[in-house]
């Protein structure tokens, strides 16, 4: 299967901090990928700097191919006008704008390589969005916002969508919602690089997971050898493999 997103010794380093060591990770075609981990175990750092987007003076070394083509020299908005499209935490939608009004801001790069997707095939996905095409995003409930948030992503037509955190800020009975229609995206062809520090819900959806602590890839494997690792399960599932 061939690799949509390799990142190979990727460094990160604000001032003399070096926020990541050297991580190696690939994201194959059709497949959802998980980062997984604790607070400050570098997620975040991780996927903003594959997009371009760092906060403060960063210094980032290492390469990001984007099937096979270097894209660590081009900036932000290049990197999404070559199909990678990152969903920041904290939604990032216009609330005084109505659902439909969010959507329809984004358009697709002319030379875009992913999949585009109309306003309506974002209704197809998240059908509870078209309900509340004409409310302002501020009257919605967290889960829709982060609906609209994906919805806006998917308009831009990526080749590869990055999710980071999604769940942050959700109801426990949204978050595998949410987490689902993610999984609905990559059935039907999408690939995806999600990040997420719910590691239960994230093995309920993910192909593969990288977890990371303190800024290093500590294992890699499908969701079901992450499961039946004993150390994750102590770590991250209260002890009990699910």
């Amino acid at each position: 299967m061939n690799a949509v997103l390799d990142v190979q010794e990727f460094r990160v380093r604000y001032g003399h901090s070096e926020a990541l060591h050297g991580v190696d990770l690939q994201v194959r075609e059709g497949e959802l990928a998980a980062v997984a981990g604790a607070n400050g175990a570098g997620k975040s750092t991780l996927v903003g700097a594959v997009a371009g987007w760092s906060r403060g003076k960063v210094t980032v070394t290492g390469s990001v191919a984007l099937d096979g083509v270097d894209v660590a020299g081009l900036a932000p908005h290049r990197r999404v006008a070559a199909g990678i499209v990152l969903v920041p935490e904290g939604k990032g939608v216009f609330e005084n704008l109505t659902v439909e009004d969010n959507l329809r801001l984004v358009r697709a790069a002319r030379d875009a390589r992913g999949r585009r997707y109309s306003v309506e095939d974002v209704y197809a996905v998240f059908p509870q969005l078209k309900e509340r095409a004409t409310k302002k995003c501020s009257t919605l409930s967290g889960g829709e916002r982060q609906m609209v948030a994906i919805g806006r992503a998917l308009r831009a037509a990526p080749r590869l969508l990055i999710l980071d955190e999604p769940s942050v800020g959700l109801a426990p009975r949204l978050v595998l919602e949410v987490l689902q229609h993610i999984r609905q995206l990559v059935d039907e062809g999408l690939t995806v690089l999600l990040v997420e520090q719910n590691v239960r819900a994230t093995l309920e959806v993910a192909d593969r997971i990288y977890l990371l602590e303190q800024g290093k890839v500590a294992a890699e494997g499908s969701a079901g050898e992450m499961r039946a690792d004993d150390r994750i399960a102590e770590a991250y599932l209260g002890g009990l493999r699910t």
